[in-house]
């Protein structure tokens, strides 16, 4: 997500927001898979509902346990883009659902006696627990990466240049007027991302007032400088 700037904003949060949500669609599709195969023998989310609202009629139960665990997990990716310095990795999620399944699993939950500790609960609810934790970490990881920077040596054409394109520059005919934090983001970036974002990175250089954030869109890319941003940097966000 926000590779040059910290803080929470919006679309930081909604991104990871997002995030959480698909992460948690991914992890509900093998807590089902393992249900139908008789491993979990009364889900947590159930538990934790029965335990909480006692009084909830049984039909309303059901329901109320699938939007508080889609909750959960979107507060989950809220929480993982606050907490994350640099751009997200399918790795970094692996530690965080780790450590989301320990807090709940091995914490607050057989704190608050709805579920035994992990290490003596029922070996396949267990065990099934940590592997969906875990595969919430990776999926919720690898949505908020983001785009990678190429392996390609080439850099952004210099403006007004019309001799040269942005395919035949040389990584060290970057424009000057560039700080050298604009230019590492747009180091490796395809064609139209640069065509889009340089003009918004040159703007805010010739200023050196505010930063830019870059806005990921359905089809494409956004960029503007954002007074929320520090200047030189560079933040993300997802729509």
């Amino acid at each position: 997500m926000d590779t040059e700037s910290g803080g929470a904003t919006p679309e930081k949060l909604a991104g990871g927001g997002l995030a959480g949500l698909v992460a948690t669609g991914a992890m509900s599709a093998l807590l089902v898979a393992a249900d139908a195969m008789g491993a979990m023998n009364y889900e947590p989310p159930r538990k934790i509902i029965d335990r909480f609202f006692p009084r909830l009629p049984l039909p309303l139960r059901d329901g109320a346990a699938v939007l508080a665990h889609f909750g959960y997990g979107v507060a989950g990716g809220c929480l993982y883009v606050l907490t994350r310095g640099k751009q997200s990795t399918p790795g970094a999620g692996l530690a965080y659902g780790t450590m989301m399944w320990a807090a709940g699993y091995e914490g607050w939950l057989p704190a608050m006696k709805i579920l035994p500790p992990a290490h003596r609960d029922k070996t396949g609810r267990a065990v099934t627990m940590l592997v969906a934790h875990l595969l919430y970490g990776a999926v919720l990881g690898k949505v908020l990466e983001g785009p990678k920077p190429g392996h390609s040596d080439r850099a952004p054409a210099v403006p007004g240049d019309p001799s040269r394109s942005s395919r035949d520059e040389d990584t060290t005919d970057r424009p000057s007027r560039l700080p050298e934090s604009y230019a590492r983001y747009l180091a490796g970036k395809d064609p139209g991302f640069t065509a889009t974002v340089l003009p918004v990175l040159e703007q805010s250089a010739a200023a050196q007032e505010h930063g830019v954030h870059v806005r990921f869109i359905p089809g494409g890319v956004q960029a503007l400088v954002d007074p929320a941003v520090p200047y030189p940097q560079v933040s993300e966000g997802v729509d």
